[in-house]
């Protein structure tokens, strides 16, 4: 499987914002320790005083939403391309996330995501028209259209680990997030898939216009690396940016005899906000 040469330098440059961002600005980052020397001394301040909170967070929620570009690189997506007026990229589209975390070290977390997206693409055949005549329709050379759609909903486990902590304990008490904190993480699960085909078809043993639906859907398994940073936006919310790439192949069904597995993988670009507690 492969995915454009424009995105692979986005993944190499994004990926290297996250590993060295961190390192960048923490030397910009004030010194807590003067604020926070009643804490470890015991004396606890009020939030007005520092913006700490009481441990570190357990769990996080996030939403984020972004732009997903499946690499589309099986035959189903060749054959289609090649049929109809579908261009690279069209299935190219918005996707959504939600994810349930869980701190389980100083800088790992175990994360759960669930996932949408989906495209819809109008096309109409490249090389054939539809030159039927009836006596209540007198046009003809009409275009012969259809509608391919694909959609997805991944359902996924992985562990992220942090470059740079996302916060920092002072004393026993106070738990202190980080302004800017960068990660890595790998992951896997399973995914729901959705491919159909519906609209005029032709025949190619006669050349006759046929009205169909063609559909493949199922379940398949999938892994996926990524990076990403986290940004404080308060002692409770931050803010974060990633970049995914996902692997995934699965059989299509018998409306597809003769293809090989459609390709389910592809890149992802996130923006959204997570809530610690």
């Amino acid at each position: 499987m492969f995915f454009r040469p424009w995105t692979r330098w986005a993944s190499v440059a994004l990926t290297w914002i996250a590993l060295t961002t961190g390192d960048l600005l923490q030397a910009a980052e004030p010194d807590d320790s003067s604020e926070l020397a009643a804490v470890a001394a015991g004396q606890l301040p009020t939030s007005d005083d520092v913006d700490f909170l009481f441990g570190r967070p357990g769990w996080y929620f996030g939403i984020s939403g972004g732009w997903r570009l499946p690499s589309q690189s099986s035959g189903i997506f060749d054959f289609t391309r090649k049929q109809f007026t579908v261009d690279k990229g069209a299935f190219d589209g918005s996707m959504f996330r939600v994810a349930l975390g869980k701190s389980v070290a100083r800088r790992v977390d175990i994360v759960f995501d669930l996932d949408l997206s989906g495209a819809t693409v109008p096309s109409e055949y490249r090389d054939f028209l539809d030159d039927n005549y009836t006596p209540n329709d007198k046009s003809d050379d009409l275009p012969i259209m259809q509608t391919t759609r694909l959609r997805q909903l991944p359902l996924t486990g992985s562990v992220r680990y942090w470059l740079k902590p996302r916060g920092r304990e002072i004393g026993r008490y106070a738990w202190v997030p980080n302004r800017i904190a960068p990660y890595l993480g790998v992951g896997g699960g399973t995914q729901w898939y959705q491919f159909d085909q519906a609209g005029e078809f032709v025949d190619f043993r006669n050349y006759d216009i046929l009205n169909s639906l063609l559909r493949s859907d199922g379940w398949a398994a999938t892994g996926h690396v990524f990076g990403g940073t986290s940004i404080k936006l308060s002692r409770r919310v931050f803010a974060g940016m990633e970049i995914r790439y996902n692997w995934s192949d699965t059989p299509l069904s018998r409306d597809f005899v003769g293809f090989d597995n459609i390709d389910l993988g592809g890149l992802q670009l996130t923006v959204g906000i997570e809530i610690v507690g």
